[in-house]
């Protein structure tokens, strides 16, 4: 399996927090950065989206990679999320006000993109891999996702707060060997932390009592410019296995 990080956000560099992986270079979790770190080409090759959650930074290239490999694919590309996330695609982004709906161009019956939605638990198998949502703690529905091949896994918690099942199953899951976490806001921010819903170095440290694996978590979602105050606070916390997700970064298991 090969992960490629195409938005983590916090980063050596201030910008905005925008989310996206990539897997065995086909199938894209969330689209907050598929079209400014991808070529063309490699936006082609994406033959499935899984999105966690409709807030902008996870989403917000989508509609650019629609019209990059509109012409260029011979089936429609999969975008898959919750029933609820997929309902505010539809209503507030393919519209045809913000964005042209590539769900009916160039026609309803030979679309560019084809909406299919998840249920939470239930697993998934597109392009040799196995994905399963998992709901976390968002101010939105939102679900997290463990991706599996026939050797190795990963967990992926997406934006949350302190919540308990995607630790038993990163717990439960054999052949675990990297989870990727939140922490969004420092620990003197934290009520603006509660209030939507995300973590700070603290709460992850509480978080990642539950995870009883001895495996690399990395940590994405920083606010970029909170970022000199939350590296010494995630320091602090000791954990061994803490690492922050770079950009651009590639793991292959």
């Amino acid at each position: 399996m090969e992960l490629r990080v195409l938005g983590c956000s916090g980063g050596e560099a201030d910008g905005e927090r925008l989310t996206g992986l990539l897997v065995n270079g086909c199938v894209a979790i969330d689209a907050g950065s598929i079209t400014p770190a991808l070529t063309v080409t490699e936006q082609v090759r994406i033959r499935h989206v899984f999105i966690s959650h409709s807030h902008l930074d996870h989403i917000c290239t989508l509609p650019f990679f629609t019209k990059n490999i509109f012409g260029h694919t011979q089936e429609p590309v999969e975008i898959h999320a919750l029933p609820e996330t997929l309902d505010v695609l539809r209503r507030h982004l393919f519209n045809d006000e913000l964005w042209p709906d590539f769900s009916v161009i160039p026609s309803p019956n030979d679309p560019t993109i084809r909406y299919t939605e998840i249920e939470p638990e239930h697993t998934y198998e597109v392009c040799g891999l196995r994905l399963t949502p998992i709901r976390v703690n968002h101010l939105v529905p939102c679900v997290g996702y463990r991706v599996e091949d026939d050797r190795d896994a990963f967990i992926f918690t997406s934006d949350t707060a302190e919540t308990d099942r995607i630790w038993e199953v990163a717990n439960a899951t054999p052949n675990l060997r990297l989870v990727i976490a939140e922490a969004s806001f420092p620990d003197e921010q934290a009520p603006l932390a509660e209030a939507s819903k995300h973590l700070t170095p603290a709460s992850l440290g509480a978080e990642l009592k539950k995870l009883h694996r001895d495996v690399p978590v990395r940590i994405y979602h920083l606010t970029p410019g909170d970022r000199p105050s939350m590296l010494p606070q995630l320091a602090a916390l000791g954990d061994p296995r803490l690492r922050l997700l770079a950009q651009d970064e590639r793991l292959v298991w």
